[in-house]
């Protein structure tokens, strides 16, 4: 697995053009960049996209020194407010998080093991109180 995500990061670095490292690529043809890879150490370090061409980003990847994934963030209803959060650890989603009212406030946690659900928490009347908790563990 980690071979594989190595050899997709590395990849893309090599596959997009320079503009992408540089000033931006434009995977569009609207004259206007729309994707950003930042490296890091000689590897891909970040990539931000802009999904709906608007100008502004509204999806960004973060890669860890070992080039495995450790962060997704992305802006869901293109409002330009970051609101869904996904966390990886070795590869594996552990985390995500979610802003399901689109007020700038995390108001649902779903934490997993990398493919099963063990518990999550919400917000549910958006005071920043979490009110509703399943535990999927058994502790």
């Amino acid at each position: 697995m980690r071979k594989l995500v190595l050899f997709t990061v590395l990849l893309t670095a090599i596959l997009l053009p320079l503009s992408a490292q540089d000033g931006g690529d434009d995977t569009n043809s609207d004259g206007k960049p729309d994707r950003w890879v930042i490296m890091s150490g000689g590897l891909v370090g970040e990539i931000r996209i802009d999904r709906d061409y608007n100008g502004e980003v509204d999806y960004i990847v973060i890669y860890d020194s070992k080039s495995e994934k450790k962060e997704e963030i992305l802006d869901f209803n293109f409002d330009g407010v970051m609101d869904d959060y996904y966390f990886y650890s070795s590869g594996k989603m552990i985390r995500r998080e979610i802003d399901t009212n689109f007020d700038g406030k995390i108001d649902v946690w779903v934490y997993l093991d990398g493919i099963y659900i063990q518990k999550y928490e919400k917000d549910t009347d958006f005071d920043g109180v979490i009110d509703v908790t399943k535990d999927y563990t058994g502790e």
